[in-house]
């Protein structure tokens, strides 16, 4: 059972305490996104977004999308990301593309730091047009300096004999760099994660334990970073039947990180249980039957504030594509995973 954090100081107004501020002082309350977004300077918070963008959805393929969708939508809000971790993406083509997309629309400059630059080829569902996929943390130059080197490393593969990693599935390779905060001057580690899929059947079933671990060991190696930020597609359901599963368990209580999700859904204004406000309010995939994406977050004594928490509505990213645009083909989504996003405060 976690131990809620109600009881914590809290990063950001309830909505009831948005209202008595406007209703007393007669100020104006910022209720509608920002019509193109801003860089953010405010040195006590990231703004963060994660997301599977699945090799940039386009019209047209086998497995067809809007992948721009999501750009415009962080255009519509008050800040520009600091961070976005992306998983299955190709770096040779689709990972400029996508920098490209974003310097052209989103203030501020963008570049990355990716797991392989040369994938192994792997023959998806979505054909060759998928084929080849890495992970990888866009980071806004003019916030973030790299410090050293990237950590990049296997997944444990479910199936396999004692959950061995298998090299020919790049997307599975994860990704972690120390970046230094030009604005707040403090270092933080940051890790795009991608686990491979299982079913909960499949054996041995502690493999999710034993990724859990290991990427709490490999981001813990950035010793005196002063937070610690791992997202991405973990492919792993939080919860079986009615109750939390044993990976998710020691994530956000042994290794002591903080779910975006979870955190949104303790607020005292969120209707209903944490359990069932985690999957019907921020669910990632499957038209709301799972939530396998996440954004997790530490300090080095424990968990770290978050604020603004919220996952990303296809519609939201339609709306948006079409407010900047004009045109927008509602029957196309951004990617079959959507997106998270929050501030994550030091």
């Amino acid at each position: 059972m976690f131990t809620t954090r109600r009881a914590q100081a809290r990063r950001r107004l309830s909505a009831a305490a948005v209202a008595l501020l406007a209703a007393v002082t007669g100020a104006v309350v910022n209720a509608t996104p920002a019509a193109a977004s801003a860089v953010n300077n405010n040195a006590n918070f990231l703004q963060v977004y994660v997301n599977n963008v699945e090799n940039l959805l386009t019209a047209g393929e086998s497995c067809a999308g809007d992948w721009q969708d999501l750009i415009y939508y962080m255009k519509r809000q008050d800040y520009s990301p600091d961070l976005f971790l992306v998983q299955q993406i190709d770096p040779q083509g689709e990972l400029p593309a996508l920098l490209n997309k974003m310097n052209t629309e989103l203030a501020g400059v963008y570049k990355a730091v990716v797991a392989q630059t040369h994938p192994v080829f792997d023959d998806t569902p979505c054909g060759a047009e998928k084929g080849y996929q890495s992970n990888a943390i866009i980071y806004r130059e003019g916030r973030f300096d790299l410090v050293g080197a990237k950590s990049a490393w296997q997944s444990y593969q479910p199936g396999s004999a004692n959950c061995a990693g298998w090299a020919k599935l790049s997307r599975s390779i994860n990704v972690a760099q120390r970046l230094r905060d030009q604005v707040s001057g403090k270092e933080i580690a940051v890790g795009s994660i991608h686990w491979p899929w299982h079913n909960l059947d499949v054996s041995p079933s502690s493999c999710p334990n034993q990724n859990a671990a290991l990427t709490a060991n490999k981001m813990a190696a950035f010793t005196g970073a002063q937070l610690y930020i791992a997202g991405g597609d973990f492919n792993q359901k939080d919860r079986s039947g009615g109750a939390w599963r044993g990976w998710y368990t020691t994530m956000h209580g042994t290794y002591g990180y903080t779910d975006a999700g979870f955190d949104d859904c303790e607020e005292p204004e969120q209707p209903g249980s944490i359990f069932d406000c985690t999957l019907s309010k921020h669910w990632t995939h499957g038209g709301g039957a799972a939530r396998i994406d996440y954004l997790f977050a530490k300090r080095p004594t424990g968990q770290a504030n978050m604020g603004y928490e919220h996952t990303v509505e296809y519609n939201e990213g339609d709306a948006a594509d079409d407010h900047y645009t004009g045109t927008d083909n509602p029957d196309l989504h951004y990617s079959s995973h959507r997106a998270i996003r929050a501030r994550i405060y030091y």
